[in-house]
C-alpha cells in the first residue's frame, strides 16, 4: 500500500492534496502533474522530490524516479529519509530486473541492498526494509551463481579466472569459516551475504553461502530452500 503525506502549508498545499487524492485512486500520471504544479512554488521541497519520485516509480520511469529519490534521501527527518531510501532501493531493484546484462543486474541489486541497509540504519524498526534485504540478497546470489555457471560453460573458449579475493574478503571468509566451526551458521551466512553485496571480488563465495544455508535448513529438519519469489517485492512500498 502507498502512503502520501498530507500537507496543508502555504500556497502549494492544494496541489499536493489534490495529488494525494489522485495517487490514492491509482492515477499516478494525474498525481504527478499536481505534484509538479506544487513544485513551481516550492522547487527545493524534499517531500515533493519524494512524491514525484514515487509517482515516476509507479509509472515505470525508473531513471526519473532514481534522480528524484536520491534528493529525497537527504531529508533531515530520519524516518522520512528512511522511507525515501526504501523506495530508492525498490527502484534499483526494478532497474536490475529490466537490465539486459548480468553485470548491470548485479550492480543495481548491490545498490538496492545498500539503500535498504541505509533505510534500516535510519529506522531500525523498518520491518519491510529488513524483509526486502533478504529478498534482494537472495536474488543477487542467484545472479552471481548464474554468472559463474555461464563463465564455467564458456571456459573452453575463453578461460577467465575469478578476480582474486580482496584482503577484506579473505578476512571475512576466515571469520565466517571459524563461525561455522563453532556452529554459528546463521551468523556466518549473514556475514558472507553482506560481503558479497558490498565486495565485487566476493561473488565467488556464493557457493559457501549456499552450503551454509543448506546446513541450516537440514539441521532445522527442513529441505534446502528453493529460489525465492521476488514478484511482490514492492507490495509494501511506502511513500510520504
Amino acid at each position: 500500500m502507498l502512503l502520501v503525506c498530507l500537507l496543508s502549508v502555504g500556497l502549494w498545499a492544494r496541489p499536493i492534496n489534490d495529488g494525494n487524492k489522485l495517487f490514492a485512486k491509482g492515477d499516478y500520471a494525474g498525481a504527478l502533474e499536481r505534484y509538479m504544479k506544487a513544485r513551481e512554488a516550492e522547487p527545493a521541497n524534499p517531500l515533493l522530490f519524494y512524491n514525484i519520485g514515487t509517482c515516476q516509480y509507479r509509472l515505470g520511469n525508473y531513471e526519473e524516479a532514481k534522480k528524484e529519490l536520491e534528493s529525497a534521501v537527504r531529508m533531515p527527518d530520519k524516518k522520512m529519509a528512511a522511507k525515501a531510501a526504501y523506495n530508492l532501493a525498490n527502484t534499483h531493484f526494478r532497474m536490475g530486473e529490466k537490465a539486459a546484462e548480468g553485470s548491470e543486474r548485479i550492480a543495481a541489486w548491490r545498490e538496492s541492498v545498500a539503500y535498504l541497509k541505509k533505510a534500516i540504519d535510519l529506522d531500525n524498526n523498518f520491518e519491510n526494509a529488513k524483509k526486502n534485504v533478504e529478498i534482494v540478497q537472495r536474488k543477487l546470489k542467484e545472479e552471481l551463481d548464474k554468472q559463474k555457471e555461464n563463465k564455467d560453460q564458456n571456459q573452453d573458449n575463453n578461460d577467465q579466472k575469478q578476480p582474486p579475493l580482496s584482503e577484506k574478503a579473505k578476512e571475512v571468509l576466515a571469520r565466517a569459516l571459524q563461525l561455522c566451526k563453532d556452529g554459528k551458521y546463521a551468523e556466518a551466512k549473514e556475514m558472507l551475504e553482506n560481503l558479497i553485496a558490498e565486495d565485487e571480488t566476493a561473488g565467488q563465495l556464493s557457493g559457501h553461502v549456499q552450503r551454509i544455508d543448506d546446513v541450516i535448513e537440514i539441521k532445522a529438519g527442513r529441505k534446502p530452500k528453493a529460489k525465492i519469489d521476488a514478484s511482490n517485492t514492492d507490495n509494501d512500498l511506502e511513500v510520504i
